[in-house]
């Protein structure tokens, strides 16, 4: 990694009490240009009281912000851009779980990568490679191969997993996401987003485990309506103009 920048990794969390000491205990290994930011999305278990715990107690500088209620991810993951557009020392944000799937390794491969070839943005794809790690259930992945053929399709580029939550953003694309960023279920179509306005992207391998507490966003009856949504959001990004210009 370059020296001399620093990197914010947000963790949305909701009702994460189960699994959050264990997740940022993961990243209390990584060097000190990281820093920590918890933003807890209105959880109604003991999610604030651990995260504020944590930022007493973390190596790494750690801050966390509450949410009122419960935004979403997409709320979540934009309280954490605009907090780096106002403390304004971050290159890069890096979008990490707070569920205790992501490896915490592989954030400075997302880092490298990026500088590497200078990506504004860089996903951590569990569909690349041979890893053994967690891929989800059956019908989850056939929605992920779903919107990756989309995506593919009308962009041009091809993607493995749109829907990763893991994730490295460059400060072209995270200024832009600070002011509009997808509500609901943002992953795939900000990264449509990202192509569409000609920002380079990427991804590389990753691991993925299983969760360590809390509940999915997607559950029960919603992938189908995730599936629509997602659909018709990147249906309709497709015919706005480029908002970003070299």
């Amino acid at each position: 990694m370059l020296p001399g920048r620093q990197h914010l990794i947000v963790l949305p969390a909701y009702n994460e009490e189960g699994a959050l000491r264990h997740t940022v205990a993961k990243l209390q290994a990584l060097p000190d240009q990281f820093e920590i930011l918890i933003v807890n999305d209105g959880s109604t278990d003991r999610t604030s009281q651990i995260a504020q715990e944590l930022t007493r107690t973390s190596r790494l500088k750690l801050f966390a912000i509450d949410l009122p209620i419960n935004g979403g991810i997409g709320v979540a993951v934009q309280t954490g851009y605009l907090f780096a557009e106002k403390e304004a020392r971050y290159h890069f944000v890096i979008q990490f779980d707070a569920d205790g799937q992501h490896d915490a390794a592989s954030i400075i491969k997302l880092v490298e990568e990026c500088e590497r070839r200078g990506l504004d943005s860089c996903i951590g794809s569990r569909f690349l490679g041979q890893g053994e790690g967690f891929r989800s259930t059956f019908t989850r992945r056939l929605g992920i191969r779903f919107l990756a053929y989309l995506i593919s399709t009308i962009a041009g580029t091809r993607v493995t997993d749109p829907t990763s939550g893991f994730r490295c953003v460059g400060p072209r694309a995270w200024k832009s996401f600070a002011q509009r960023y997808p509500d609901d279920y943002p992953e795939p179509e900000s990264l449509y987003w990202c192509i569409r306005n000609r920002l380079k992207v990427g991804e590389i391998p990753v691991v993925m485990y299983q969760r360590q507490g809390g509940v999915s966003s997607i559950r029960a009856l919603r992938p189908a309506y995730y599936m629509v949504k997602v659909t018709l959001g990147i249906l309709v990004d497709l015919l706005r103009r480029q908002e970003l210009h070299p």
